[in-house]
């Protein structure tokens, strides 16, 4: 029986067994593991609360949780920026921002990430105006394989900020971040439903028509839920917090459909019948809890970028393929927006972008459904969400990142020794020396 430490994703859909599981709280901790582990060659990953759906954490070696190496370590008002450490969740962010009068303008919809776990793994909100998380990013400090402490930003070190700003934890572990703050503000948010395919037809128009757009499907339906949110100097509505829950307990229902599911695959459409159209809801609230909601359902999510353009012709190649396929997750199809980015390994580099998000009970039979659309969305240019479920190996996403060779040629030269390396990245990524000349 082995006595070694256990670890495994907020979903259970990963999991390992470190040789070593460390837990540090100071900077000094994470330095003297990474040049431990270094030494007697094994190798180092770094992880937070474990939100992503893959084995990108996972590691037989060094597993540094940094849960635990959290907090505000200084907010400059006059620049309007924030550094906390690595390890803080985005909802504990969230609050001390709040607390202050500032917040930060964009977030995805789950507030229990790490910041630098979001960083690493390129999450993002919605809004065509508005780049992934790293796009919020000024500065950051990480420890690199032979156990240096690197400052780096767009003057000081600019490719090495380029790159780490989405790395994987391939490039080191991220101790510091710097992030971008604003005004705390409110958003009034409009919740709709129209016909699907009149959405399609004005989608590029649709996506720039409020500063925060999304819309979601249920595979079975012809209508689609909208929802679009601006800044507004109103009050929050009364009661607002309930439309934040809603959403929690629109969760619950899908995670009791999906059992149901697993008894009689073919009631879930029936529970989960939409009207064609309906009502406007609007409400007002502080901006971080329109973003951010519970989710306390644990699923399986897979989620592609593509250019914008695009987004159409997926939807439409993943409604035939679902309906073909006929079996259906009681999760909808959730769709948003961003800006181009300018980190090489961002799914969001150098293009307006639309991601298509799936969520599915964690079953085999389930899971067979992201295996359908899966090469629907990688037909059309996508770049697959490096936190969550996909297939994808080097050979496939090379081509679809203009910059690649530039983050391998970083990633050769701060960690030749695979230090950062792990199974996933060896096939996201292939071999750290891969692509550089002999």
């Amino acid at each position: 029986m082995s006595n070694r430490p256990s670890w495994r994703t907020w979903s259970g859909t990963a999991r390992c067994a470190p040789a070593t599981l460390l837990a540090p709280t100071r900077e000094d901790e994470i330095v003297h593991a990474v040049r431990q582990a270094a030494k007697i060659g094994r190798t180092v990953r770094p992880v937070g609360t474990g939100h992503s759906f893959n084995q990108l954490a996972c590691t037989d070696g060094t597993l540094l949780d940094l849960t635990r190496f959290r907090g505000v370590v200084g907010v400059d008002r006059d620049a309007g920026t924030v550094t906390v450490r690595a390890g803080t969740s985005l909802r504990l962010l969230n609050a001390a921002l709040d607390r202050a009068g500032l917040a930060l303008g964009n977030l995805g919809t789950i507030a229990e990430q790490t910041v630098a776990g979001a960083l690493a793994t390129g999450n993002h909100g919605t809004g065509l105006t508005h780049p992934p998380f790293s796009g919020q990013v000024t500065r950051l400090r990480l420890v690199t394989a032979d156990g240096s402490v690197r400052d780096c930003d767009t003057r000081e070190d600019p490719e090495l900020f380029r790159c780490a700003r989405t790395s994987l934890g391939a490039l080191g572990v991220i101790t510091e971040v710097t992030l971008r703050v604003v005004p705390r503000f409110n958003l009034r948010a409009v919740l709709g439903r129209e016909p699907l395919d009149a959405l399609l037809e004005r989608f590029e128009e649709w996506a720039g028509s409020a500063e925060h757009v999304s819309f979601s499907w249920l595979p079975w339906a012809d209508s689609a839920a909208t929802r679009a949110l601006d800044r507004t100097a109103a009050p929050p509505t009364p009661r607002a917090a309930r439309h934040r829950y809603d959403s929690t307990l629109a969760e619950v229902r899908c995670g009791l459909s999906g059992l149901a599911g697993r008894l009689r695959p073919g009631i879930v459409p029936r529970l989960g019948r939409t009207p064609a159209t309906g009502e406007r809801v609007t409400y007002v609230d502080t901006a971080h809890r329109v973003f951010a909601f519970p989710q306390p359902i644990k699923f399986l999510a897979m989620e592609h970028a593509l250019p914008l353009e695009n987004v159409p012709a997926v939807m439409a190649g993943l409604r035939g393929a679902l309906r073909r396929f006929g079996s259906y997750s009681p999760y909808s199809v959730l769709v948003r927006v961003g800006a181009p980015d300018d980190s090489p390994l961002s799914p969001a580099y150098g293009r307006r972008t639309g991601y298509v998000n799936l969520c599915v009970p964690r079953t085999a039979g389930y899971i067979e459904i992201l295996r359908v659309a899966e090469p629907v969305l990688r037909d059309l240019d996508a770049r697959p969400h490096w936190g969550k479920a996909h297939t994808a190996t080097a050979e496939i996403l090379r081509p679809r990142y203009p910059e690649w060779d530039s983050f391998a040629r970083v990633r050769a030269a701060l960690d030749p020794d695979g230090v950062f390396a792990n199974d996933y990245l060896g096939r996201v990524l292939g071999p750290v020396h891969a692509g550089q000349p002999a």
